[in-house]
């Protein structure tokens, strides 16, 4: 399964890049995440182009030399990773003031005993809710409502685009402040992407500064989630904490497609669904300044 390759893959990124990254670990986040928005505006036009070369076998061909001829040579001659530091015995001329930022974290048991990991849970979960059951419905919502396809065609690459931009601009900016109160502020400016797309008739610009703001969290959430894990349980142990939130967000991203189809056939309009979902930005929003305040950060010597 192509998409569970590419989880796992995912995982070392980021466990990688949490080790090797402190202080500038969120836009060191954001710049890696920005791959797969541009694989998402990029991808479609090379399939596209395979297939009226090549056929939809070649297509197949093509996309699966991708990772063996471009991915692979860039990972083996670039992905030098540097070791840890080792900590030294207390008192030495190197104490605890020259830990690795690897050398700290709690265990999975650990996070899972205290209320962090279930509030970070329950507001990934909430929130995929929401942008996985709303994204694949953008073009139908807009088509529903009587916009030609050029419109919906734009909405989408203003969607897209608000997704790579987010992951840059959040990452940025929670190396900078408190990273709940970014996510807060990051997670309900969709709220009123989704309010004004239940509009009967926003128009043309509303339409592309709704989707703009639904991409805003549809790109900020994977980041958040990555950095405040890191941030919140430590390195050490991330691959097993943030595999068991990644699977939250699986599962919401693989039921939400299926329940916003069920009311959208309950109620034969998008309206509905989009308060829907700005309800349970809501809530996935104020859950994280719960957090409270962040440990601090621990630099490489």
């Amino acid at each position: 399964n192509a998409n569970a390759v590419f989880n796992k893959a995912l995982l070392v990124f980021l466990l990688l890049l949490n080790t090797q990254f402190d202080r500038q670990r969120g836009l060191a986040l954001g710049i890696a995440l920005t791959g797969t928005g541009v694989c998402a505006i990029l991808a479609p036009l090379y399939t596209v182009m395979l297939v009226e070369h090549f056929g939809w076998r070649g297509a197949f061909i093509g996309i699966g030399l991708l990772p063996l001829l471009l991915a692979g040579p860039l990972v083996w001659a670039g992905f030098h990773v540097k070791p840890p530091v080792k900590p030294v015995a207390e008192g030495t001329a190197h104490s605890s003031s020259s830990f690795s930022a690897a050398d700290w974290g709690l265990t999975l048991g650990e996070a899972a005993s205290g209320y962090r990991f279930w509030i970070l849970g329950a507001s990934i979960f909430l929130v995929y809710l929401a942008v996985s059951g709303i994204s694949p419905n953008l073009i139908a919502a807009l088509g529903d409502k009587g916009y030609p396809p050029a419109v919906a065609a734009a909405a989408q690459s203003a969607y897209g685009l608000a997704i790579i931009g987010s992951r840059l601009v959040v990452g940025f900016l929670v190396d900078r402040f408190w990273a709940p109160g970014v996510a807060l502020v990051s997670l309900l400016l969709p709220v009123a992407g989704c309010l004004l797309l239940a509009n009967a008739d926003p128009g043309f610009v509303l339409i592309m500064v709704a989707c703009s703001l639904i991409g805003l969290a549809a790109g900020a959430e994977l980041d958040l989630m990555a950095y405040l894990t890191a941030r919140y349980f430590g390195p050490r142990h991330y691959a097993k904490i943030y595999a068991v939130l990644y699977a939250l967000l699986a599962i919401a991203g693989g039921v939400a497609p299926m329940l916003f189809a069920k009311l959208y056939d309950r109620t034969a309009s998008y309206t509905a669904s989009f308060h829907v979902a700005a309800a349970l930005l809501v809530v996935g929003a104020v859950l994280l300044p719960l957090l409270g305040r962040q440990p601090p950060t621990k630099g490489h010597p």
